[in-house]
C-alpha cells in the first residue's frame, strides 16, 4: 500500500480540486410516490428509497399509482438480467428496476400487458396519451387553416421503444372538412425531458427546481414541417414554434404560433392558440377535444415469450 500511496493520494486530491472548481455535485432523485399521501400508489404501498420512492404494487401491476400491467419496456431486458444489471446497479440507479420490472423480478405478469407501454420517463405526459376528437364550425386550425368547419382526430400513442436514445410518443393529426372537400394530415412525435431525470451522470451546480421540457416535431401533407418546444407543468403544456420549413414552391398561411394544451376533465383537453399568419395577422382561438380511446387502458393478452423476437445481443 505504501508503494502506491504516492499515486492514490495525489489522484484523490486532484479529483477533489476538480469537484470544488466545478461546483456542488448532485444526482437526480425521482420519486414516483409520496409515503405521506394515503393513495399515492393507488392500491399499492409507497416504499421510501434513497434512489427515489417507488410503489410496491399488487400482483400483476407496476409503475406510478400501480396503474400499469407488469411488463418490460425494452426487448433487451432479458439480456440485461443475464448480465446481472438488475442487481449491481440497484444502489446506483433505479433505471433497470423501472424499465425492466418483469425481468428484474420487481413484479409478476398475470397474463395481460399493454401493446406499447409508456416508459417511466414519459409519465409527465401520460395525461395526453389517447385518441381525441374535435368538431368546429370555424376553419381556424394549427398548423394550416381550412376553408370552413371540420372534424379533427388527434392521436397520441406510445411508440415501440427504441434500442437507444430518448423514447417518443407518436402523433397523428387528421382533419377533414365538414363538406368532405379538404383533408389535412400531420405525422410526427412528441418527447419529454423531465427536469429530474436520471441520466446516470453526476451534475454540478444544478438548481433544485426547474421545468420539464417537451418537444413536438411534425410533417404535414401540405408540405410543411414544424418543430415546437415548451414546458410541461402538471396536466398542461405550453408550446412555441422554434422551427418551420416549407417544401420548395409551396406557400403556407402559417408563420408562428404559441399553444397551450391542458386537461380540463378526465377525458377533455382544451387547446388555446395564438397564431400569426404569413401576412402578419394574429388570431386567437380555443378548441376542445374529447378522448374516445385511452391507449394506457388498451390491455392485450401477454404473448408466449417463445414467440417474441430475439433481443439485440449487446448492452445499453
Amino acid at each position: 500500500m505504501t508503494q502506491i500511496g504516492w499515486i492514490i493520494i495525489p489522484l484523490a486530491a486532484a479529483l477533489l480540486h476538480i469537484a470544488h472548481s466545478q461546483g456542488v455535485p448532485s444526482k437526480a432523485v425521482i420519486d414516483y410516490c409520496d409515503a405521506r399521501e394515503a393513495n399515492s400508489c393507488g392500491t399499492g404501498e409507497c416504499i421510501v428509497r434513497h434512489t427515489g420512492n417507488r410503489c410496491r404494487c399488487p400482483k400483476g401491476w407496476m409503475g406510478v399509482k400501480c396503474s400499469r400491467p407488469c411488463q418490460d419496456m425494452f426487448r433487451n431486458c432479458p439480456i440485461w438480467k443475464q448480465q446481472d444489471r438488475c442487481s449491481w446497479t440497484r444502489p446506483i440507479t433505479p433505471f433497470f428496476g423501472d424499465n425492466c420490472a418483469l425481468s428484474c423480478g420487481q413484479c409478476e405478469n398475470v397474463g395481460v400487458q399493454l401493446v406499447n407501454p409508456l416508459p417511466p420517463m414519459l409519465e409527465n405526459i401520460a395525461w395526453i396519451v389517447g385518441r381525441w376528437e374535435s368538431k368546429t364550425l370555424s376553419g381556424e386550425r394549427f398548423p394550416e387553416p381550412m376553408r370552413g368547419g371540420y372534424r379533427e382526430i388527434l392521436d397520441v400513442a406510445p411508440a415501440e421503444m427504441p434500442a437507444f436514445d430518448r423514447p417518443p410518443v407518436n402523433i397523428t393529426v387528421s382533419a377533414i372538412s365538414l363538406d368532405g372537400t379538404e383533408l389535412y394530415k400531420e405525422l410526427g412525435f412528441m418527447t419529454s425531458k423531465p427536469f429530474n431525470e436520471d441520466t446516470g451522470f453526476v451534475e454540478f451546480d444544478k438548481p433544485s427546481v426547474g421545468d420539464d421540457k417537451v418537444g413536438i416535431e411534425m410533417v404535414s401533407t401540405t408540405g410543411l414541417m414544424t418543430i415546437e418546444e415548451g414546458i410541461v407543468k402538471g396536466k398542461s403544456m405550453r408550446l412555441e414554434t422554434v422551427y418551420k420549413k416549407s417544401m420548395k414552391g409551396a406557400w403556407h398561411e402559417y408563420k408562428e404560433s404559441k399553444r397551450l394544451l391542458r386537461l380540463i376533465g378526465p377525458d377533455l383537453i382544451e387547446e388555446r392558440v395564438i397564431y400569426t399568419n404569413a401576412r402578419g395577422d394574429t388570431k386567437k382561438w380555443l378548441k376542445r377535444y374529447t378522448r374516445v380511446h385511452d391507449y394506457l387502458q388498451d390491455f392485450t393478452p401477454t404473448p408466449d415469450p417463445r414467440s417474441q423476437p430475439r433481443p439485440i445481443g449487446f448492452g445499453v
